[in-house]
């Protein structure tokens, strides 16, 4: 196996797919204790992996905002070419990476088989959609010689005293005591069909508060904020409202507090797994199939078998079908049970 000293990674997709690259990272630093590992990511990204000790350098892409466009996409070649990468992986199969890939001018370039523009890539993986997402991305270690097989899989980030510091205010303000239950909410999702319905959420809040006497925190961007006083207006029992107070760190940090989460397919449940918290996933769109459910032992996914499902890759804005049965058919029940179940096994 040849020593590479400058490895670059290349992961400019949704948030919870970049959480579960986390495992290549720190396979390629096991494998290369001595080098410098760069990683170019979006600026959602960076503030996941920011805390990373096994990143050396991370470089925000804004490709669909300040970065947009031409001029700037060839100036970040320009950048990478300079850097003298002799290792570069791309877990992300777009034609724009692939480019950014071959201009980063590294020697040995390692991609899936059947992403676009393959052709730049000097190792090719087969990209074995019977795998876990985390399976895949190690997959791409396999031309250097690495056993992936062997390496630690599990997603993990991590969690800077500046961020508990910034914190913990929120939870003192929310009058959090460290006795307290704490049960996550996270509703939101990029993908209209991805969220499970207000009212559902709203009747589950009561109960969670009724059965556990927990404090519920509702997680999201501030692109959620519609949804969260849609949920808000239709409970009885009000929950600790975070929706758009958080910085990405600290949600991190927040979701680490909580004894459980439960949200969509969604980046919420991915990070819970990369801290351990046990995680109730509702799927509607999607299935467990495409192999990007949150890895980990306390995963709960709650579903409904329907001839329609999956529908789309990632979920369409509106159900194909006009009837959005996937997640209308999730009851509270249904939850619960799901609720319970990890309830039982952290207590």
């Amino acid at each position: 196996m040849d020593e590479f000293k400058n490895i670059l990674v290349v992961q400019t997709a949704f948030p919870g797919d970049i959480v579960l690259t986390t495992p290549l990272f720190k396979g390629l630093k096991k494998s290369f204790p001595e080098s410098l590992l760069t990683v170019v990511t979006t600026p959602q990204g960076c503030e996941l992996l920011q805390d990373l000790k096994e990143i050396d350098s991370l470089i925000s892409y804004d490709k669909k905002g300040k970065d947009s466009g031409e001029l700037r996409f060839f100036g970040l070649i320009r950048r990478l070419r300079k850097e003298g990468f002799d290792l570069c992986l791309s877990p992300h199969r777009s034609f724009r990476t692939a480019l950014m890939v071959y201009g980063s001018g590294a020697g040995e370039r390692i991609g899936y088989s059947d992403a676009a523009l393959s052709v730049v890539y000097t190792s090719k993986v087969f990209r074995d959609t019977d795998l876990h997402e985390v399976e895949r991305v190690l997959s791409l270690l396999d031309p250097l010689g690495i056993e992936s097989g062997r390496l630690d899989k599990m997603p993990y980030l991590e969690i800077s005293s500046e961020t508990w510091v910034r914190t913990k205010k929120i939870f003192d303000e929310a009058g959090i005591s460290p006795s307290d239950t704490v049960i996550g909410i996270a509703p939101g999702s990029v993908w209209g069909t991805k969220r499970w319905i207000p009212e559902g959420y709203a009747a589950l809040i009561d109960r969670l508060i009724e059965r556990y006497d927990a404090r519920v925190f509702l997680l999201g961007s501030p692109a959620e904020r519609d949804a969260g006083d849609k949920i808000i207006s239709l409970t009885g029992q009000r929950p600790v409202d975070l929706i758009g107070k958080t910085t990405l760190r600290e949600l991190i940090a927040v979701i680490d507090r909580c004894s459980l989460l439960i949200g969509n397919d969604s980046a919420p449940g991915h990070i819970a797994s990369a801290r351990m918290v046990p995680a109730v996933s509702i799927f509607g769109p999607t299935v467990r199939s495409f192999g990007y459910y949150p890895y980990g032992k306390d995963i709960v996914i709650v579903e409904k078998e329907l001839h329609c499902r999956p529908c789309h890759h990632h979920g369409p804005d509106k159900c194909p079908e006009g009837h959005f049965r996937c997640m209308r058919e999730i009851t509270v029940d249904d939850v619960m049970k799901g609720v319970k179940k990890l309830m039982q096994n952290k207590n």
